[in-house]
C-alpha cells in the first residue's frame, strides 16, 4: 500500500466522528494521518466547524502581564524563568502593573492576561494586590489570571483550600482562568519536561474547583516535546470529559512546542506543521460537541501557520496580546503583538468572517 492511499479504517473512523464520540485508539488513529488521510481529516475538520460554529473567526483584544519572572520551578521547556536574585529577573510593583492597563485600555482591550512565574516570596496578599491594581484602573477589564499552578503554590503557601483561594481571588476582581500548566496531562511526560510542576491529578482539581465556583477556564495542550501521540488522544478525551462534567472551558487551545532557546530544545525539535495541522483537525473532531471554540496560536504557529489551522477546524486566533514574553524568550519568531486590524485581514484572507469577541466569546464586533 502507498503512502498517499487512505487505509480502509481511516475514512469509516472519520464518518463516525461526525455521528459519534471517538474513543481513546480512534483517536490515536486519527492522529497517525498520513498522505491522502491529511486531506480527509482536514476536510472533515472543516465540515464539522461549520456545522458548530459558522463562517466567523474571533479574536480578543488584550494585553499579557507577567508581573513575575522569577520561578521555582525548573521546566525544562521553559526560558523565561529567572532565579531569585539574578540580574535579570523582575517583580512589577503595582504602579507598573496600573500602567500597563492605562496602556491596554487606550489600545482597546477589553482583557488583561495576568500570569507569573512561581515565586517563592510571594502570598496571597500580593495576587489580591495585583487585583485590586488592575480594579483601581477599571472596574470593566477582564481579569483572566493565575495558572492551576499558581492557584496550587498559592493553597499551599497559605494553607488554604484550592476552593478557598479561589473564592478569594474571585471576590477581588478574577473573571477567568489560563488553564496553562497542563502541558500534557501525563505523569510519565512531566517527569520528564516539568518534574517540578503540580501533576496531570492536580490539575483536574483545580480546573474543576474553579468550574464549581463559576469561574470558566481555557483548556491547553503543549504538544510535540517527548509525549506520544497515545498521550496527545489521553489528553483530548480527558478534556472533554472534564467538560462534559462541568461545562466550564471557554476554548481549546493547542499550543506547539517552541524551544529554540530552552534546554529540552537541545533534545527534540518540536512539532512539525503537519503535526499540528492533524492536532487542530482531531481536535475539532474529539471535542467540538462539547468545546466549541478552537484556537489557532499566531504567536506560537506565526500567522500563516495560524491561517492554516483555520482550514482544518479552527475558529479563533486568540488576542492582540501587545507583549508577549515566554514563547519569545524561548525562542519564538513572530512577535509579540498582532493588531486587530492584521488579525482581521488574515481572517478576511481564508475567506472568513472577523469578528472581536470578548474573553467569554460575547461577539463585540463583526465585519471586516
Amino acid at each position: 500500500m502507498k503512502d498517499t492511499a487512505a487505509r480502509e479504517e481511516f475514512p469509516e473512523i472519520l464518518e463516525e466522528a461526525a455521528q459519534k464520540e471517538l474513543d481513546l485508539s480512534q483517536t490515536e488513529y486519527l492522529l497517525t494521518a498520513r498522505g491522502e488521510e491529511i486531506r480527509l481529516l482536514v476536510r472533515e475538520a472543516d465540515e464539522l466547524r461549520k456545522k458548530q460554529v459558522g463562517e466567523t473567526v474571533t479574536y480578543v483584544i488584550n494585553r499579557n502581564i507577567n508581573f513575575t519572572n522569577v520561578c521555582v520551578n525548573d521546566c525544562r521547556f521553559c526560558a523565561f524563568r529567572r532565579p531569585l536574585g539574578h540580574p535579570r529577573a523582575f517583580l512589577l510593583t503595582p504602579e507598573q502593573i496600573k500602567q500597563k492597563v492605562r496602556e491596554a485600555l487606550a489600545l482597546g482591550a477589553t482583557e488583561v492576561c495576568v500570569q507569573g512565574g512561581i515565586h517563592p516570596g510571594l502570598r496571597l496578599d500580593h495576587y489580591l494586590e495585583v487585583l485590586r491594581a488592575i480594579r483601581e484602573v477599571s472596574e470593566d477589564i477582564h481579569i483572566h489570571a493565575f495558572s492551576p499552578q499558581e492557584v496550587s503554590h498559592l493553597a499551599e503557601k497559605e494553607n488554604l483550600s484550592v476552593r478557598e483561594v479561589l473564592r478569594t481571588l474571585r471576590k477581588e476582581g478574577l473573571g477567568s482562568m489560563p488553564g496553562t500548566a497542563a502541558e500534557i496531562l501525563s505523569d510519565r511526560v512531566r517527569g520528564i519536561i516539568c518534574p517540578k510542576k503540580i501533576g496531570a491529578k492536580r490539575w483536574v482539581e483545580i480546573i474543576e474547583a474553579a468550574h464549581s465556583l463559576g469561574i470558566p477556564t481555557t483548556a491547553t495542550v503543549m504538544y510535540g516535546t517527548v509525549e506520544n501521540l497515545r498521550e496527545r488522544a489521553e489528553h483530548l478525551l480527558l478534556l472533554r470529559e472534564i467538560q462534559k462534567r462541568t461545562g466550564g472551558f471557554t476554548e481549546f487551545i493547542p499550543l506547539p512546542f517552541v524551544g529554540k532557546r530552552t534546554e529540552l530544545g537541545k533534545e527534540v525539535l518540536g512539532p512539525s506543521l503537519l503535526e499540528s495541522l492533524r492536532l487542530h483537525a482531531v481536535a475539532r473532531l474529539v471535542l467540538g460537541r462539547y468545546i466549541r471554540n478552537l484556537q489557532a496560536s499566531w504567536v506560537k504557529l506565526g500567522p500563516r501557520g495560524a491561517q492554516l489551522m483555520l482550514l482544518a477546524g479552527a475558529n479563533d486566533l486568540g488576542g492582540t496580546l501587545f507583549e508577549e514574553n515566554i514563547t519569545r524568550e524561548a525562542g519564538g519568531r513572530w512577535g509579540q503583538y498582532m493588531t486587530p486590524g492584521r488579525l482581521r485581514k488574515l481572517i478576511l484572507e481564508v475567506g472568513r468572517i472577523p469578528a472581536q469577541r470578548s474573553t467569554l466569546y460575547e461577539i463585540l464586533a463583526s465585519g471586516s
